[in-house]
Formats: structure tokens, sequence, C-alpha cells
């Protein structure tokens, strides 16, 4: 059935919305494969500008580049960083958070090092803003703000810059093969200045603020929009002041050109999402700018390269890694126990970057020639063949340090231990293969840094089950394009043979570069295609000892724990053996539902194990529908608490029908009676002649309500399940007409109920003479309480000052009837005069905690389709009704 609605629905929406759904679902990939094709067609046109060029001419013009010129550019990097820094200090006045100007001058500068070369600043950038800036009291919510503010201010100021400056260029003027017209030259500065003129004049009225993806976002007024536009501008002329003092060709009127040159190829580069614009900001400079001396460009742009980006990023990882390093071994010992300190550590994206980085440095230095006296001197001692050995094992080997990199972003500890090994390898072999003492170094300190941050690294996972995102295959596919495309610009003199494949000997480094780039191929590839498959999944416990589950009950007080008995659900276990927590996961999330079962002193042992354990997989920690009681230990876990609605329990010690009251309850009562509808209580071998009468009225039920069986917080219709515990009946001439499953307690604390299904013919009143029925029966029995279950945002404040998701929860409730009946239900219990508890969501804060609740509603609302016969091992149901009865009757009255 399932699969016929599927058909016919694609069938209904056409093919075009067919694909567009099946293009969002594979909207990852797709990504990356625009972004890997934009990389090549960049690399493709690079080729056809350098054509007549060789790079022993780029060699000599950086050589050529005088040294005063160097620290000249050196000097306007400094200046261009202190620009960057403007952006924050204006995005922490909008939010109006105080932070230290030291703390801000380091948390910008080293964050836009990074984000510079890695690209994805929101993620890079502000992962490393998150590490300052929580320092000064800021929250993930306000350092997204931050950054989305500079991101901004940012692209407004290359957009105005690149239009501000079109006047200032000759009449005539094109920007690679297209030409300027006059009317846009002057054109579009003058709308851009209308356009900031009204902006200022709509934000100088009073503050403004944008609200987008749960975000709220104050804008800036005229004052801090004119001086981010000002850092903006004088970045970009500092920046792009680098190329120029690094090509001493270029005369002092070629700048205005060279500075819209620079912005557009920026501009575009920062769409593509390329890393560090890599490939496609160079292929757009030189389109841009066709009558520039391209030899010397092309060292220009290497040395920008080497001193805007190479320099402050390995500078910003050594200052982070140093940092980190010194506090998780300060703190290792308190926050492995605790766990939540260490997940929030900026090791794992620094060392990430830095393995990353080492690996693509490893694959593009094997695409240049060998320095020919370190050759020779090394074929003196050794063979030629160990050389190309050591060649294509150095490349090898940084591929795979490019996978493992993602292992160490996702903080795993095997991908630690291969990337140290390996990094050690990679050194030795950069001595072995050329007497590359430099390449060498960097990676020794990369190993190094990695075992000073070795506290970070914790996970214990398979490697091979963790997918890497898209944009890290983009970007492993970048450095290799980047690789083939120098190996072949650097021996584009050589004439291609088959016998280049074979040649082994010292000054044979086409031939080198020739099968060092198919193996790196080969195991990029085959590592691509392994990550990309279905990632391992965590083994999870999903069935109860007996002895756990008797245990368990004993000492409980909750009757929800009888959902363990559903069969959809996995177990974690206390050391003691006597409490049990139980929990599914969807998506990233590890949903525990309600509390851990068993004694209270059992419960931090449990939320910990668990909280470890959603960590140790990548997962958020998540518990749905805890009481009260559970909100001290989701605060020692650093979790947000999000009221989700109210219990509602009736006291049984003097619940009765008499009295004004409960009058409604008494009336219905009597009528049901008048109507010939009686009450009872029935299980074990009673219920077995029931059993296909009461499947017909859950059904009848289901199809009326337009329902279909739900799982997790709710039991389903199955003859086990209900077998497991009593059953509640209102019967009419011995037909059923309603009935609810009941979950009991050894105890007696409590008394609650599942499924409450009824027949759509049968007289008014009848659940209501059936629930209060039920409560007489319960208090007979010795109950002290009757869980009604929960009102959904029911008790959620509204007011002004409340959360924006508690005034949208109130609003909801107080109109949403038609949605669910949430005001109407709560009305319902009341007639039975319940005292209320809230009931909450705990996850991580942030947009986090929205992405759980999606994935909670999503698995609370999906059909069941995990299902274990047994979810309590050596327990079958029949035992467990004798069981029952046992305590029972040994229950003190």
């Amino acid at each position: 059935m399932e699969a016929e609605s599927q058909v016919t629905e694609s069938k209904r929406i056409g093919p075009v919305a067919a694909v567009a759904r099946w293009a969002a679902g594979r909207r990852d990939l797709l990504w990356t494969l625009v972004g890997l094709l934009i990389l090549i067609v960049s690399l493709v046109a690079l080729s056809a500008v350098l054509r007549e060029i060789r790079i022993d001419d780029i060699s000599r013009a950086i050589t050529a580049i005088p040294g005063e010129r160097w620290l000249v550019a050196a000097l306007l990097t400094v200046l261009s960083f202190a620009c960057l820094i403007v952006f924050d200090v204006a995005a922490l006045r909008i939010v109006e958070r105080r932070v230290p100007p030291g703390l801000i001058a380091r948390g910008a500068a080293t964050s836009y090092a990074v984000s510079n070369t890695l690209g994805l600043p929101l993620l890079t950038g502000g992962a490393v803003r998150l590490y300052f800036y929580t320092r000064a009291g800021l929250n993930e919510a306000d350092v997204a703000r931050v950054v989305t503010l500079a991101s901004l201010a940012f692209l407004l100021g290359v957009f105005a810059v690149f239009l501000l400056l079109l006047p200032l260029l000759p009449s005539g003027i094109a920007l690679g093969p297209v030409a300027l017209p006059d009317a846009l030259r002057f054109g579009a500065p003058a709308l851009l200045i209308a356009g900031l003129i009204a902006y200022g004049l709509w934000t100088a009225r009073r503050p403004r603020t944008l609200a987008a993806l749960g975000l709220s976002l104050p804008l800036p007024g005229p004052g801090l929009t004119a001086a981010q536009l000002a850092a903006a501008s004088l970045d970009l002329a500092l920046a792009a002041g680098v190329v120029f003092v690094l090509a001493p060709s270029l005369a002092l009127d070629a700048f205005p050109q060279l500075l819209a040159a620079y912005v557009l190829a920026l501009a575009v580069a920062v769409i593509t999402h390329a890393p560090g614009g890599f490939g496609v900001f160079e292929t757009m400079v030189f389109l841009l700018l066709p009558e520039m001396p391209k030899t010397d460009l092309a060292a220009a742009l290497i040395g920008y390269r080497l001193i805007y980006f190479l320099l402050p990023f390995a500078l910003a990882l050594l200052y982070l890694a140093v940092l980190e390093g010194e506090r998780l071994r300060d703190r290792a010992a308190p926050m492995m126990r605790a766990g939540s300190n260490i997940a929030r550590s900026i090791a794992p994206l620094t060392m990430a970057a830095a393995v990353f980085s080492a690996g693509a440095l490893m694959i593009l230095t094997g695409a240049l020639p060998f320095v020919p006296e370190r050759v020779a001197a090394l074929t003196k001692f050794l063979p030629s063949v160990l050389l190309d050995l050591s060649h294509i094992a150095s490349s090898i080997i940084g591929t795979i340090l490019m996978f493992t990199a993602w292992g160490l972003y996702r903080r795993l500890d095997v991908a630690w231990l291969v990337s140290v090994v390996l990094l050690s390898a990679g050194a030795f072999l950069a001595l072995l293969r050329g007497f590359d003492y430099v390449e060498a170094a960097v990676l020794a300190t990369v190993a190094l840094l990695l075992l000073w941050t070795h506290p970070a690294f914790y996970r214990q996972s398979a490697l091979t089950g963790e997918r890497p995102g898209g944009g890290w295959l983009l970007a492993i596919a970048a450095v290799i394009a980047g690789s083939i495309f120098i190996g072949f610009f650097s021996y584009k003199s050589v004439e291609y043979q088959d016998a280049l494949w074979w040649q082994i000997r010292p000054g044979a480094n086409a031939p080198r570069f020739l099968r060092a780039s198919l193996a790196v191929a080969v195991v990029a590839i085959l590592l691509a295609l392994r990550r990309l498959a279905r990632p391992a999944r965590p083994a999870l416990a999903h069935a109860l000892s007996k002895e756990t589950w008797d245990a368990a009950l004993n000492a409980t007080t909750i009757a929800e724990a009888h959902l363990a008995r559903t069969g959809d659900k996995f177990f974690l276990v206390a050391e003691a053996g006597d409490a049990f927590l139980m929990y599914r996961v969807r998506g990233r999330s590890f949903i525990a539902l309600g509390s851990p079962i068993g004694p209270a002193e059992r419960w931090g042992e449990l939320v910990w194990k668990f909280r470890e354990l959603a960590d140790r997989h990548g997962g958020r920690t998540v518990f749905y529908r805890c009481g009260a009681e559970m909100l001290p230990h989701a605060v020692d876990l650093g979790l947000g608490i999000m009221k989700l609605g109210e219990e509602a329990r009736v006291p049984l010690a003097d619940f009765s029908l008499e009295g004004k009251p409960r009058s409604k309850l008494r009336h219905a009562v009597s009528r049901a009676e008048r109507e010939g509808v009686t009450f009872r209580v029935v299980e074990g071998a009673e219920l077995g002649p029931l059993m296909d009468e009461l499947r017909s009225v859950s059904d009848e039920w289901l199809a009326a309500k337009r329902q279909r069986e739900k799982q997790f917080s709710l039991g389903r219709f199955d003859p086990a399940y209900l077998k497991g515990g009593p059953v509640a009946l209102a019967e009419k001439d011995g037909h059923v007409l309603a009935f609810a499953n009941l979950w009991t307690l050894p105890s007696r604390e409590e008394l609650s109920f599942d499924l409450m299904r009824n027949r759509t013919e049968m007289p008014n009143g009848t659940m209501d003479a059936l629930f209060a029925r039920l409560m007489l029966w319960a208090k007979e029995q010795g109950y002290a309480h009757v869980s009604l279950g929960v009102a959904p945002l029911s008790g959620i404040e509204s007011r002004r000052l409340a959360p924006i998701w508690a005034r949208l929860a109130g609003s909801v409730f107080r109109h949403g009837e038609r949605l669910y009946g949430y005001a109407g239900l709560r009305r319902y219990k009341e007639k039975f005069l319940p005292e209320w508890r809230g009931r909450y969501l705990a996850a991580p804060r942030g947009l986090a905690m929205a992405m759980a609740l999606t994935d909670v509603t999503m698995l609370v609302s999906a059909p069941p389709v995990v299902r274990w016969r047994r979810p309590i091992r050596g327990l079958r149901w029949e035992q467990m009704r004798t069981l029952r009865r046992m305590r029972r009757k040994l229950q003190p009255r």
C-alpha cells in the first residue's frame, strides 16, 4: 500500500517536482559536483591563459622580487587584518555585547586567517570565534549573529567597492572580454549611493531587526554601516596592494584596474565556495587583466597566496594548537569525566585543518621538480628506485592524510593515531626523496601539535564509518586537481611518451610526477567511494535482561517504564544492573524517552553514560518528555530546557464521585449504567478470546481519527504488548465499546494507560465513565495517583519577555484547535481535577535544539519500522503476568 501511494504521489506531482525533490535530497552531492565542475573549468581556463609561460620564468620572477617588497607586502597584510577586526568590533556593538579589545583582536584575526584559507567562514570562522568569545560570556546565538553580520558587511563592502571603482576606470575600459559602457560606470554607483542613503534614513528612525532561520539579526545604523564600508574599502585596497607591490612591472596608474579585477575575482571565488578561492580567483584575475604582464602577475599571485593566506593560516593554527593543548592538558582529567568541555574544543578543527594542509603540501610538492643538487647528493648513497618509491609513497600518504583529517574533525581517536603515524612517515620520506628539510619540519611540527592536543580526540569509532561532507570532498578534489595542473604546467615542455611511465633515474621528474599523480588519483577515488558508502551504525543494545527489568520496575515510580515493552527502543543499563534508560536515534539526535527507570541514585550515572554515547558518535544528546526531577541532571550536562506541556496526575487519596466538583463524572457514570454499559479490568488468559474484538475497536478508532500507529512515546496495538498488563474495558451486551491498556507498578505509586480506543457508535459519556470507574478501581487496588498523560503546549507562559519559542507555543495553544485541539485536551482533563506537572525537552542550545525538536517530531510521528520481538530477554509476557500477580498479593494494603 505504501509503495502504491508513493507511485501515485509521484504521478500527481509531475516529473519536474519529482526531479526537484530528488535534487533536494542530494543537495550536498550536487553542490560538490557543481563546485568540482567550476574548479575544473577554472583550471582549464587558467591553463589556456598561461600557455606561453614556463614555470622557470615564474620562478625567476619570484626570486627577482626585492626583499623590501616582501616586507611591504607583509605590512599591508597586517594592516588588512586590522581592518578585518573592525567588522567584529562593529558586529559586537550591533548585538550589544561587551568583549575586551584584546580578545576581539585575537579572535577576529585568528578566525579570518583560518576561514580565508579553508573557506566556509560561517563554520570555520564561527568555530574559532566561539572559542574566543565564549570567554567573554557570549553564547552560540551571539557568535552566530557576529559571524553573520561580519560576513554581510564584508560582502556589502565588496559589492560597494567594485561599483564605486567604476567611475575611476578610464573611458572605454574593459574587464576581461566585457567592455564597460559609461552608463554602467556612472549609473551603478549612483544607484548604490541612493540605496545606502535610503537604508541610512530607514535605520536612523529606530532600531531595525531582521528575523530569518530562527535567528534575530539587529541591523546596523548609518554610523556603523559607514564604518563597516570604510573598513571593507580599506581592507580590499590593502589586500590588492599586496598583489601590486609583488608585481614590480605594474605602474601606479594600473592600480585602480587591478583593484577592480581583484574585487570582482574575490566575489566570484566566494560565490563558488572553493577553499580559499583556489584556482577560481587566479583564473578570474588573469581573465580580467589580459593586458598586464602574465609572468609578473603569476609571480605576484603566488606571493600573495604565501603572504596573505598561508603565512597567517600557519601562524593561526600554531597559536590555536598551543593554546588548546595547554588548556586540554591542564584540564584533561576533569574534562574526560565531564565530556562537554572537550566537545567544545577548537583543537579538532585546527588540527584537522593542519593535517589537511600537511597532506596537501605533500601532494603539491610532489608535482614540482626536485632541487638537482640535493638529488645528486642523495643518489650517491641511495638507489634511484628508492627515490621514486619514496615520492609515490609521500603522495599517497598526503592523500590519506586529507581523508583522515575529517576523522580528526569528528574527534576520532583512530584518526589521531593514523595521522601521527603518517605524518612521522611523511617527514622521513620528505628527507629521503629530496632532502626537503622544510617540508619535513612542517610535517614534524604538525605531528608534535597532534601529540600536544591528544586529549581532544577521544571518540572510539571506526574511521571508515565517518562520511565526509561535500565541502571536504571538494577541497580534496581541489588539491589533487591543483597538483595535477601544477605538474603538467611544470613539465609542459616535456614531450609525452609511453616510456615516461617507466623511466627511473635521478633527473626524471616528469615520470615521477605521472606515477605519483596516478597513485594519488586511484587512492583518492577508492577512499571517496568507500567514504560515500553508508556510514557504519553504532552497535546499540535493544534488549533488557529479566533481572534488570524486575529491579528497575520495583524501584521506579514512573509508569511510563512500560514503554520499554514496545520493542522499538535501545537501552543503556546502569553498572549495578538495576536501572536503565530507553532511547532511539533519529538523524544525529540520540533521543532518550523521559527519565531513567530505576533508583534515583543511578540517574546521574545513566545520563552521563548516555551523553558520552551520543558524543562518541557525534550526535546530539536529547531528553524528550522528561519531568522536573530530570532538570538538575540536564543542567549538569550543559543542555538547554524547553517546556513541552504538562502532565495531568489525579491524586487518589481523596478521589470520589461525591460532591459538586465531580458532579459531571458522577452523572456520566450513572448514565452509562442506565445505558447498560459495564466496566471491568481483565488480564492474562481472559484477554485471549477478546483480542480479535479489541483489534476491531482499534482499527475502527484509527480509521475514524484518520491516524496510523505511532512509535517511541506511544505503544501500538500488538497482542503481546497488551497481554503484558491489565486492560480496562467498557462493554455493552457483551461487546467491547472502548478499552485502555494499563501500566501498573509494584510500588503502586502511579497507574497510567497508553492505548485509549473506542468505537464511533457508543453512548455519550462512555469514555468519561470508563476513566472515572478506572480511578475508583485503582484507588481500591492501593494506587496513589493516576496519570492522564500530557497536554501538549499546556502551561507555557507566552508573555512579552518570554523566549520566541514560548510565545509561538502559547499562540498555537490558544489558536491551534484546528491543528490538534490543545486547549480542548486540557479542558477535558481538567474535569478530573488533576495536579499539573511540567514535561520538558532537554537538548543542546541554539540551532541544535530546533534540529533536535525536528528529529523528535519525525521520530514520534513516523510509523513504527523498528521492532524486536523480545525487548526483555528471558521474560515472556505470561511470566510477567504471573510475577505481577505475586507482587500484588505480597503488597501490603
